[in-house]
């Protein structure tokens, strides 16, 4: 196992508050009290700059919008939680991570095209009695494949908890 130095740990430790957490129009200075809320020993001086350090450093410029015009700065976060999850990981696992979540995101997609389509063939299928067998047909083909992609979306989500 690997031993991590107490600045590794503070900023593990921050990452998993922030994957729980969202801010708007914050000051870094309110963020670190909610962070050390549940925390008081971590709660010094020199915590305050291992994590501010790492926070500006390291975070602010993808992971959140900063308005520059209040002072202080006032950050709202623009970060999905499986971006900040992938950085607690390990090198190696990152790649894979983030294939799979991107993988889920167009699953997704294609789950709401389709859902689109059924709503569209089920308008269909009043509008145009003459042709209702071919609709109803198209509509358990869309509905079967519907099911596919959800499975394959809960597998996925699966895969991403194992991480």
């Amino acid at each position: 196992m690997v031993d991590m130095t107490k600045r590794q740990i503070l900023q593990r430790l921050f990452l998993r508050f922030l994957m729980k957490n969202s801010f708007h129009k914050l000051a870094f200075t309110e963020i670190w009290s909610l962070f050390v809320g549940h925390n008081s020993y971590l709660n010094n001086d020199e915590n305050f700059e291992v994590v501010h350090s790492f926070f500006i450093q390291h975070l602010v410029k993808e992971y959140f919008i900063v308005d520059t015009i209040s002072i202080p700065r006032k950050y709202t976060s623009k970060y999905h939680v499986y971006q900040i999850k992938k950085i607690c990981l390990p090198v190696e696992l990152q790649e894979p991570y983030e294939s799979i979540c991107e993988k889920t995101h167009q699953l997704n997609k294609e789950l709401q095209q389709n859902e689109l389509e059924i709503e569209c063939l089920n308008e269909c299928f009043d509008e145009f009695p003459s042709i209702r067998f071919q609709i109803e047909l198209l509509i358990q083909k869309k509905k079967d494949y519907q099911f596919s992609l959800q499975s394959k979306v809960n597998v996925l989500k699966e895969l991403i908890q194992t991480f």
